[in-house]
């Protein structure tokens, strides 16, 4: 029973380090690639059809959670290579989850139009640094723009956003 116990938990921490080491929630799964994410999930993602050509596509990094709703993380680079975007969606109705999304203190906010939804445009702080950060909902999911960029780059960006072919 003792050698039984003690296996279970080797298998258990070991199945935990990539997470801790990552620093990500345990549930949380990494992705190479947008087409990778999509597959994993049964999926397509609703991505903006502009960026502007001050970030570097494809995403640098991809997280995602498959459980209910499910939802993706997008952060992608500036082309000099700092973080610079991170866009993230549910896969259903419901909230962005804490564990995937990075935490920020909102400073202000206002409504916008993005389409048809009514959206929230926000000034928060994350890691000590001030972002724009732009949330609606579209098509039964709830969306997320955060960026170092302006204000009009991450309107644009959520307007055009689009369900990938």
């Amino acid at each position: 029973m003792a050698v039984v116990a003690a296996a279970a938990l080797a298998l258990a921490v070991l199945d935990a380090v990539p997470s801790w080491v990552a620093g990500d929630a345990r549930d949380v799964r990494r992705a190479r690639t947008v087409d990778e994410v999509q597959r994993r999930l049964r999926t397509r993602l609703v991505l903006p059809a502009y960026f502007p050509a001050r970030l570097a596509w494809p995403p640098q990094r991809i997280r995602y959670l498959a459980g209910p709703p499910g939802a993706v993380g997008l952060w992608v680079d500036a082309r000099g290579g700092a973080p610079a975007l991170l866009l993230a969606q549910t896969l259903g109705r419901g909230e962005l989850p804490e564990r995937l999304v990075p935490p920020a203190q909102e400073l202000d906010r206002s409504p916008i139009q993005v389409g048809a939804a009514q959206g929230r445009l926000a000034r928060v702080v994350e890691d000590g640094e001030v972002r724009w950060q732009l949330t609606w909902e579209q098509g039964g999911r709830s969306l997320l723009l955060r960026s170092r960029g302006s204000v009009e780059e991450l309107v644009r960006m959520a307007r055009s956003a689009r369900e990938t072919p």
